[in-house]
């Protein structure tokens, strides 16, 4: 860089600056070029910055992108045009910076700034305490800033790296957001930053920060630290050695705002607004709130509403850790995330672990991803997709149901349930089964009652399970005793694993003849002989659908799944001694529902809600 020279420390050096050059005039001349004054600098007319003459000097930088530290003593710098840097040093100063986007360095000492035009910061970076920082009425505290005022011109703070407050402007009666639109950067330290009104630019830096963005298209970053996740994943990627140093809360408030929180267990609000969200690693609490949001909760369980307005919500993180095989996943349960649309046509992505999604209001797509999802589609025609492993699709009232299209995907450990409990009567329609026989396609019309009108349809492709069914024969325990399934009413009370006595809410029937059988082997029943199971599971012979579900437990669960507590599909215990498929002319099927599917005692085993079937 030309334009400037430094003294020694005897006093000589010399700059072409825009003095007269006839000498000294008591003022220290920068050039038009980009100058670099510091102390001892001496310019075009024998002026030097702390020297001979004294420490309080007058510095005029002049045009150009200058770098000022005018030394001890009380000095006066200006800054002229171009984007300065501008540092008073020791001593009381007075700093002015021109047009452009000016940083003055607050120092120790009682300093007064004067940012001109344009967008000027003042930096407390090097503070040895937290400094507070209120814009709206300039006032300055704390550390550097102690004794400081704002003559005018400031647009933004630099904080410390201690617990700073930055508070910025509101709108103080003007519709125009450009004009108090601030730029804070806490730095490390625990900060409580308020960018109030305006299209503000905040940074929380390291630390658990609270920053507020209040009215106007806000771009916030709070990510600070460099991310780590709590668990790590595998060697790659080691854990987080302090799990709670940068848990944010961040309000965006009104307008479109951008916001990135990183590391840790942050809390994020969007506001009212189109904003955009990425909560970054662990476990983060989000809400969109009003507006088309677009949020990507990233790595972590997250909790995430979207709120009013057409949302798109991303539960996991990118690859190559989402949408992969479970085997090669270095993180199985990192990902476990609640993912609530609310109103409006939400798209929402589940990704990788064990999700819940919640559509809302609204005509809204669901795709749950990779593993054992559980998806809710809610009012509205919504178009809901399992995708890999063992995925839930929860029906919770008819009207909700009607228009809706489930698909339950393919991949990993695939046995897909449509759960359809409290519901009441319907028929399946024109079903038809894969290629491999282990799921099913139809429709599903649900009626006022049974034999009656159509309420609602719904449309659904490779699921293996439909909950719940029973048939005739089947003995169910009840307070008064085992009464069989064909004997039960609306309104008996039937013994339940996990929820003790439950009121049956419906009781219906379906009936298939051998041309059924023929037509959909996949219904073939299974048998499990008495004892099948271990000791006295069942009590007696049952016949059962190959997709109805009996929990195992102990040793046995073990030594065929790998736990020694599992539901197992009767399809996957057949080759067992004792349990067989069985080539029945017809079968007949009762079903009935509680509040929830349930896991009841049946012919003295545990099983879910199933189709048994009584051979013909």
């Amino acid at each position: 860089m030309s334009g400037f020279g430094y003294g020694s420390g005897s006093g000589s050096g010399s700059s072409s600056g825009s003095g007269s050059g006839i000498g000294p005039n008591g003022i220290v001349d920068g050039t038009t070029n980009d100058d670099v004054i510091l102390p001892l600098f001496i310019d075009v007319d024998g002026d030097q910055v702390d020297g001979a003459d004294g420490d309080d000097d007058v510095i005029f930088a002049y045009e150009g992108d200058d770098y000022v530290d005018a030394g001890a003593g009380n000095d006066t710098v200006e800054g002229g045009q171009g984007a300065d840097t501008l540092s008073g040093g020791e001593g009381t100063n007075i700093l002015r910076g021109g047009d452009e986007d000016d940083v003055f360095i607050g120092g120790a000492g009682a300093d007064k700034f004067d940012g001109g035009r344009d967008e000027d910061v003042i930096d407390y970076s090097g503070s040895g305490e937290a400094v507070n920082v209120d814009l709206s009425t300039s006032s300055l505290s704390g550390g550097d800033a102690d004794n400081d005022t704002i003559i005018g011109g400031i647009d933004g703070v630099i904080g410390s790296d201690f617990d700073d407050t930055l508070t910025g402007f509101d709108h103080q009666g003007t519709s125009d957001p450009d004009v108090y639109s601030n730029f804070f950067d806490g730095g490390a330290g625990d900060d409580t930053i308020d960018g109030r009104g305006g299209d503000d630019e905040l940074i929380g830096g390291d630390g658990s920060d609270s920053i507020l963005g209040g009215d106007g298209n806000d771009t916030i970053d709070s990510s600070g630290n460099t991310p780590l996740p709590d668990d790590g994943f595998g060697i790659a990627v080691p854990p987080d050695p302090d799990p709670n140093n940068d848990r944010d809360f961040v309000d965006g408030g009104s307008g479109d705002d951008s916001i990135t929180t990183g590391d840790d267990a942050d809390t994020i609000l969007g506001g009212a607004g189109d904003d955009t969200v990425d909560g970054g690693l662990d476990d983060d609490y989000i809400e969109g709130n009003d507006g088309h949001d677009e949020i990507t909760a990233g790595e972590g369980s997250d909790t995430v509403f979207g709120g009013d307005g057409d949302d798109t919500i991303y539960g996991g993180i990118n690859d190559p850790l989402a949408n992969i095989p479970d085997p090669i996943d270095p993180e199985l349960d990192n990902g476990d995330d609640s993912l609530v649309g609310g109103k409006g046509d939400d798209l929402i992505f589940g990704e990788d672990d064990n999700d819940t999604l919640e559509g809302g209001d609204g005509n809204d797509t669901l795709h749950g991803g990779v593993d054992d999802d559980t998806l809710i589609g809610g009012a509205g025609a919504d178009s809901m997709t399992g995708g890999a492993d063992r995925d839930t699709f929860i029906i919770t009232s008819v009207s909700d149901a009607n228009g809706d299209i489930v698909d339950g995907g393919t991949g990993g450990d695939d046995f897909d349930t449509l759960d359809l409990t409290g519901l009441g009567p319907f028929v399946k329609v024109g079903e038809t089964t894969d290629p491999d026989g282990d799921s099913t396609s139809g429709t599903i019309n649900f009626l006022d009652s049974p034999g009656g009108s159509i309420t609602g349809t719904l449309t659904y492709k490779e699921i293996e399970n439909i909950v719940p069914c029973f048939t005739p024969g089947t003995r169910i325990a009840t307070p008064r005793g085992e009464v069989a399934v064909e004997d039960l009413r609306e309104g008996d009370r039937v013994i339940t694993r996990d929820n003790g006595l439950q009121e049956i809410r419906w009781v219906g029937a379906r009936a298939l003849g051998a041309a059924d059988m023929e037509t959909a082997p996949h219904l073939r029943p299974v048998l499990i002989r008495a004892g099948a199971l271990g000791h006295g599971l069942p009590e007696r012979d049952m016949l059962v659908s190959p997709q109805h579900r009996l929990l195992l437990t102990s040793e046995r669960a073990a030594l065929y799944f790998g736990e020694r507590e599992v539901l197992a599909a009767a399809k996957h215990l057949t080759g067992m001694e004792g349990i067989d498929e069985v080539r029945a002319n017809g079968t007949t099927y009762i079903h009935f529902m509680c509040d929830r599917h349930e896991v009841v005692l049946s012919d003295g085993a545990w099983t879910e809600s199933f189709q048994p079937g009584e051979q013909v």
